[in-house]
């Protein structure tokens, strides 16, 4: 047998391929015609007829919000909502005027849903009323026979179990805005009944609560009257997600701040995990999820004490005493004092001819930095401050979180203030002095903080580490970096610490932890509202908004920090009578809690 010549071969080989092109093309084609016949037959029919297609969005369940330990923050129930069929006209117009003596529908309602009849796309149902109560829905069950084009359907209703407990921190959902419609472009931001995260961790989280939007085909024809549904994408519920709060210390906090107005702010300091995020007064995010009243509203708009301020996060005030510490640690890192060396304390200190009082009208006499951090000397930190200079200090203050926000996520933070020369420069128009600074040194005149950023400065000095704080269970946890301060000058700030609440001396001594393994320290802070020299008066004879703020910072246990707390009492006069022994209880609270699941694990 003749072999193949090699042109033969070649030849052989590019029929054969060309011949395998072609039958993949085919296949192909005969595929696509299959498609095009069989498979997608109804939709092209719908076509031929002169009939289109539009689609409708089915919105998707929103996801939960839940504490560390899985409980319910953010959930939802069914909402049942009553809608109307556009595409008969008279028909709907008819039905609507029975629905009147069904439904609670005020007269402004009904000429407005009269008008989106006519107006409105004629395949959109009309939303009638949502959140029907049981005896409306009743009713209009009842007469569904007679009530033609009406449709009754559960849709959800946002519902926060621990209502104005958790407010500030859980937010609330609102209807989407004109604007926000604009600068998004999911479609469900146009759907006239969908809702999104307006405040808190409704509003961080939003994007992943939502879900995606599913979808359903529907043939109408060309009276734009629906004739079938073709198809059904179904939605895809949002994420729920879990919280680092403590649900039952979330609502301790609340309970013990009670009638005051102010804020607490308790952090785990191994994660930065945000244990609890309280303020008060607050109000009943339910109220928005279903529509808020105008009475409503205004009644928490004519609160002096401004409940809709998320006073932990946004509450800017005069740190007070609590900034003491971080004077002294830039007195320290300066080697301006040793932590042993005395300053003798008057009862006053002079700057030229001004004379800026201590609290103790008598003095306190010699003081060395343990004791003057106990018993709150101002003397001696006006002299550090002095002698330190305004850079030096907002330098150490800025290292703890102070004069910039701690980023924790939720919208309104604020970044509280550390004033320097040129910011008051331009800010007033005048120079810096040395009084400012002599002023800052006991945390008043220009220097401002939030709660937040309290309870991130207490965390770094009671670590030693630059803790940043995280609302979400399971997010990653870096590695927090070493703060830029000589260990020994860390725990000399603690040892002070500890006197403030367990020395007879230390301004919260009666308000301190005996339960040995829940030892507290902290320090306690008195922000004036007035100026110094009128501090001797009476709070209790002032008005209300004339007192003095209460502050108070601490961590717990001592040996071993692990949970820190900031509290804020908005005009509650003294930081060791007032504030000091919310924080002892919000402290041992939290420590009882976690001593309770760590024996039941």
């Amino acid at each position: 047998m003749r072999k193949s010549s090699p042109l033969h071969k070649k030849l052989t080989r590019r029929t054969l391929v060309f011949a395998g092109v072609q039958a993949a093309a085919g296949t192909v084609l005969l595929g696509r015609l299959y498609y095009l016949q069989l498979a997608n037959a109804r939709e092209y029919k719908t076509l031929a007829e002169g009939n289109s297609i539009k689609i409708q969005l089915i919105p998707p369940q929103r996801g939960q919000l839940l504490d560390a330990r899985g409980k319910p923050l953010a959930t939802n129930q069914i909402n049942f909502r009553v809608f109307l069929s556009r595409e008969k006209n008279k028909q709907a117009h008819a039905t609507l005027n029975k629905l009147s003596k069904l439904l609670s529908l005020s007269p402004e309602r009904m000429e407005a849903l009269h008008k989106a009849i006519d107006a409105g796309p004629r395949v959109q149902p009309l939303l009638v009323k949502e959140y029907v109560p049981w005896d409306e829905l009743s009713r209009v069950e009842f007469h569904m026979p007679e009530l033609l084009g009406l449709m009754v359907e559960e849709g959800q209703l946002r519902y926060y179990g621990f209502a104005e407990q958790a407010a500030h921190m859980i937010g609330y959902v609102g209807k989407v805005s004109e604007e926000e419609q604009k600068e998004g472009s999911n479609p469900l931001l146009r759907l006239p009944d969908f809702k999104i995260g307006k405040e808190g961790a409704e509003r961080l989280f939003d994007t992943r609560l939502r879900g995606v939007a599913g979808s359903k085909k529907i043939e109408v024809n060309a009276l734009g009257l629906s004739v079938r549904e073709i198809a059904r994408q179904p939605a895809k519920a949002g994420e729920d997600i879990r919280l680092t709060i403590d649900a039952e210390l979330q609502a301790y906090a609340a309970e013990r701040l009670g009638g005051e107005s102010g804020a607490i702010v308790v952090m785990d300091t191994r994660d930065g995990g945000v244990k609890a995020l309280a303020s008060m007064p607050a109000y009943d995010p339910n109220s928005f999820s279903v529509g808020i009243t105008q009475s409503y509203w205004n009644e928490l708009m004519g609160n002096e004490k401004n409940p809709l301020m998320n006073k932990a996060i946004a509450g800017q005030y005069p740190p007070g005493s609590t900034f003491k510490m971080i004077v002294a640690l830039a007195a320290l890192k300066d080697e301006m004092i040793a932590p042993h060396q005395r300053i003798y304390c008057p009862g006053h200190y002079y700057l030229g001819n001004h004379r800026f009082n201590c609290w103790k009208a008598g003095g306190h006499g010699a003081m060395d930095l343990q004791q003057a951090l106990a018993q709150s000397c101002d003397t001696y930190f006006y002299h550090l401050a002095h002698k330190l200079g305004m850079e030096k200090v907002a330098e150490a203050a800025r290292s703890f979180g102070l004069g910039q926000r701690v980023d924790v996520g939720l919208p309104g933070e604020r970044s509280g203030l550390m004033p320097m020369p040129e910011w008051k420069k331009e800010r007033y128009g005048q120079s810096w002095t040395a009084g400012d600074t002599v002023n800052a040194g006991i945390g008043q005149g220009y220097v401002l903080a939030t709660p937040i950023q309290l309870a991130v400065m207490t965390a770094r000095m009671a670590t030693g580490k630059q803790v940043m704080p995280r609302l979400e269970v399971g997010e990653e946890v870096p590695e927090f970096d070493a703060c830029e301060f000589d260990p020994a000058h860390l725990q000399a700030i603690r040892d002070g610490m500890w006197q403030v609440n367990n020395s007879p001396r230390g301004t919260a001594y009666w308000h301190r932890i005996t339960q040995p393994e829940f030892t507290m320290a902290g320090k306690t802070g008195t922000s004036q509202v007035r100026r110094i020299t009128q501090r001797g008066m009476d709070q209790s004879r002032l008005p209300w908004k004339y007192r003095h703020h209460a502050l108070f910072v601490g961590f717990a246990p001592y040996d071993n920090p692990r949970y820190v707390a900031s509290v804020i009492i908005e005009h509650g006069g003294s930081g060791s009578a007032a504030a000091a022994p919310v924080a002892k209880d919000v402290l041992l609270k939290m420590q009882s809690i976690a001593k309770e699941q760590d024996e039941t694990a």
